[in-house]
């Protein structure tokens, strides 16, 4: 629906040059907005500007102008024919499943790109259906905002959670959702959406990369390109892990006995629950090895791999470790791992029908 200005209204004029569509206009000290042309933002941003800039919330949804998102935008498209729409942008067929990505996220730009050229891949794979995304990580969305940055891509995707995704997509009357857990393993991040509220929506899911065995065994195949020798050079998997209930790292312990059954000084080292990294570091040292590569098992790693791998900081591991260091972190761009992704997401696709 329309907004329009309440008595609450102080005259202040902060509103006046910040709506996108040029909507509100004041008459001395009588602001008004014209419904023809509001929008509610949609098409711009993933709120109302007026209601988030306006001191006294004078902004109010006006009951007597009812409007579907359709119709908004609609509206949207008819005042701007030649633009491209920003914010949750739902275009496409709406009988047709909305594909939403959840993904843990990232908060530095090298690993909102890997996201972004993810979502390039399944957007080109599925035209046709609308595909959102929600962040689990909302503890890195003020440092986003704090530079400016409310959205994620160049597509301007809004910032939200899975639980706030269905929200939206149930107001927007989209009806059926094919929910892909875009990780690698399972965590309380991809349990949560399953837990939150679907508001009558009909949701299917797919669960992380390593949630079937035989991706863990064939990734663990497709990467040996990457190994060091296990002579002059070790090699160490990097797992996130499990801040708690660790049973969501047993992944990473299978990962762990393939490398130690089969290579030569190949270990795993998580950030976070077992297997850790205190062991891994005395058996590498152990090793007689005078490199160490490092293989990381995130698809993105943000200040994991600066910082907390990679870093000059005595607590990190190549510190710890006290041998040259190296740090492969493109398995976002393994086929194996991508097309694990496309096939489910196809698998979710045909169970609509």
């Amino acid at each position: 629906m329309a907004y329009t200005i309440t008595q609450e209204c102080l005259s202040c004029e902060a509103c006046l040059n910040e709506c996108p569509n040029h909507a509100i206009s004041s008459n001395g000290d009588i602001f008004k907005i014209d419904p023809d042309r509001c929008t509610e933002c949609i098409g711009f941003r993933d709120l109302p500007r007026c209601l988030e800039i306006c001191p006294s919330r004078a902004p109010k949804p006006d009951e007597s102008r009812r409007e579907s998102y359709d119709q908004l935008m609609a509206k949207w498209q008819r005042l701007h024919p030649n633009g491209q729409p920003r914010g949750l942008v739902l275009l496409q067929d709406r009988s047709k499943p909305v594909i939403a990505l959840i993904a843990d996220g990232s908060a530095d730009k090298p690993g909102e790109k890997v996201l972004e050229k993810l979502d390039g891949l399944i957007r080109g794979r599925f035209p046709g259906y609308d595909i959102v995304w929600g962040i689990q990580a909302i503890y890195m969305f003020a440092a986003l905002k704090a530079r400016g940055q409310n959205w994620y891509f160049d597509r301007q995707v809004p910032l939200m959670d899975a639980a706030t995704l269905l929200t939206r997509l149930a107001t927007a009357g989209r009806l059926k959702v094919a929910m892909q857990f875009l990780m690698t393993s399972e965590s309380t991040f991809s349990r949560e959406p399953m837990k939150a509220d679907t508001h009558g929506l009909q949701v299917k899911y797919a669960m992380p990369f390593f949630s079937h065995q035989e991706n863990i065994t064939g990734l663990v195949k497709a990467l040996e390109p990457e190994f060091g020798d296990g002579r002059e050079t070790a090699t160490v998997f990097v797992g996130h892990g499990a801040l708690k209930d660790f049973e969501f790292n047993e992944c990473f312990l299978a990962i762990d006995r393939i490398l130690r059954s089969n290579y030569r000084n190949a270990f795993l080292a998580t950030l976070h629950g077992p297997p850790g990294i205190d062991g891994v570091i005395n058996e590498v040292k152990r090793s007689g090895c005078k490199k160490v590569k490092f293989i990381s098992l995130m698809i993105t790693g943000g200040g994991h791999i600066t910082q907390d791998i990679m870093g000059d900081e005595p607590e990190s591991w190549k510190s710890r470790l006290g041998l040259p260091a190296e740090i492969f972190t493109g398995i976002a761009d393994k086929p194996i791992f991508t097309n694990y992704f496309l096939k489910q997401i196809e698998s979710l696709l045909l169970q609509f029908k």
